[in-house]
């Protein structure tokens, strides 16, 4: 008989929102169904971890960096152009980083008395490196990793090119010729990683040479939280790879404004759109947020406007058609709108897919051109293709998504998709199968 109280799970997660979250979803999911669950993350998520009844072990060092606002920690960063170069210092700085801090928290916990006759395996967000040396071999306890994807797939295949081409590929060859300039590009970096990782003892050599390997191909069992059709087919993607639709809920709850029962609830006049500027900090209102008001303000339509960290000017006037709010969970929000306007967050993205709603991306800042692209391939969506689209713009690609019926159709299709899976459930006998298949 399988019982839950037997395992005792260790989660970890970086500490940026967009990392957070679907985390804690599934900790939260698996706590409901009996098992024990530890989370490590960065110290501003404590009272959130504690609210939801799951205990939290703090991060120390670098690992408890604040990821939204990294220049806060690292002032040089400033100095690195964007691109590539950031990237990899990024990847440096505080990705490899903070692995030893990591790792100690990971160490920590597995001196516990408590955990030392318990079947223990750990879920963590799919950039924690804080179980590569055991999955490395380093000294001690092993214990099976189960890596979780809230982020497009970035391992190098032959069938598409690197990420960041934006699923822009010339065939296999030139696949091969691009993979090969990535490997090159962070060889150097990769080779800081694998002294980080020589220093902590590990015995068993680093197969991979760019994080995106690393990421996907290391731990035990890697869990996708999208549908297949977020990702471009690829005949050698992993076998170990399985996706498990997405995570709804544990987005952080706050009082609701007066408006949202009379004008989203209970009028269902008209469609309603929903636009966000998403949780990462330095957005301003006027990339996203006013084009979309102002592209709605003569449709018949309804638009309710999370601002987040993009504050409307206060001489700003809201047409009759909009309200504003600072924060709306999404699961309160979401079953009732037919459209959202987005800076291509993965996370959001895939929470509006699951909802059967139409999207349309504008974003091309971190992983979010990438996102835009592979929600595109739906056919539920519009990608603007641009982090600043215009008035003209923005109210064209609504008009024709609430006009094109094969649209909503695709989003129907995704909806009925998502509904199929059971992300918790697929964690759950991915947990099983690792306890009854593999040795600690």
């Amino acid at each position: 008989m399988r019982n839950p109280t037997d395992v005792h799970v260790f989660m970890a997660a970086l500490p940026g929102y967009g990392h957070f979250r679907p985390l804690k979803a599934l900790a939260m999911g698996l706590s409901e169904l009996g098992f024990r669950v530890t989370f490590a993350t960065g110290s501003r998520f404590q009272s959130s971890t504690e609210a939801a009844g799951i205990e939290f072990l703090p991060f120390q060092g670098i690992a408890n960096m604040d990821l939204e606002n990294p220049n806060d920690g690292f002032s040089e960063r400033l100095n690195v152009p964007e691109g590539p170069q950031r990237v990899i210092w990024d990847m440096e700085h505080i990705f490899f980083a903070s692995i030893p801090d990591q790792y100690a928290v990971v160490q920590t916990f597995l001196a516990r008395a408590e955990v030392q006759n318990k079947k223990v395996v750990a879920v963590i967000d799919g950039s924690f490196f804080g179980t590569l040396p055991i999955l490395l071999r380093a000294p001690g306890r092993r214990i099976p990793v189960i890596g979780i994807g809230h982020f497009p797939m970035m391992h190098l295949s032959k069938d598409t090119p690197p990420f960041g081409m934006v699923l822009q590929s010339s065939g296999p060859e030139q696949n091969a010729v691009m993979n090969a300039g990535v490997l090159q590009m962070f060889s150097d970096v990769n080779k800081i990683l694998v002294d980080i990782l020589e220093r902590l003892g590990c015995t068993k050599p680093l197969k991979y040479g760019f994080f995106g390997d690393i990421v996907v191909q290391t731990p035990d069992l890697f869990l996708q939280l999208c549908v297949p059709v977020m990702e471009p087919p690829r005949s050698d993607l992993p076998p170990h790879v399985r996706f498990i639709g997405t995570v709804l809920g544990a987005n952080d709850a706050r009082p609701m404004p007066d408006w949202f029962q009379s004008f989203v609830v209970d009028d269902q006049s008209s469609p309603l759109v929903v636009v966000t500027s998403g949780t990462l900090p330095g957005t301003s209102a006027m990339d996203l947020i006013i084009p979309t008001i102002q592209a709605c303000a003569a449709l018949p339509i309804r638009l309710v406007v999370c601002t987040v960290h993009a504050e409307l000017p206060s001489d700003f006037k809201v047409p009759p058609n909009a309200r504003v709010a600072r924060w709306i969970a999404f699961d309160a929000l979401l079953p009732y709108a037919n459209v959202m306007v987005t800076n291509a967050g993965y996370g959001g993205v895939n929470q509006a897919l699951a909802a059967g709603l139409l999207i349309i991306c504008a974003g091309v800042t971190e992983d979010k051109a990438e996102t835009s692209a592979r929600a595109n391939l739906t056919g539920a969506a519009i990608n603007l293709q641009t982090q600043t689209p215009t008035t003209d713009q923005m109210r064209e690609a609504i008009e024709r998504l609430l006009g094109d019926a094969s649209f909503k159709s695709k989003a129907l299709e995704l909806k009925q998709t998502y509904d199929a899976c059971d992300a918790v459930g697929s964690v759950v006998d991915a947990i099983w199968e690792l306890v009854e298949t593999r040795l600690d």
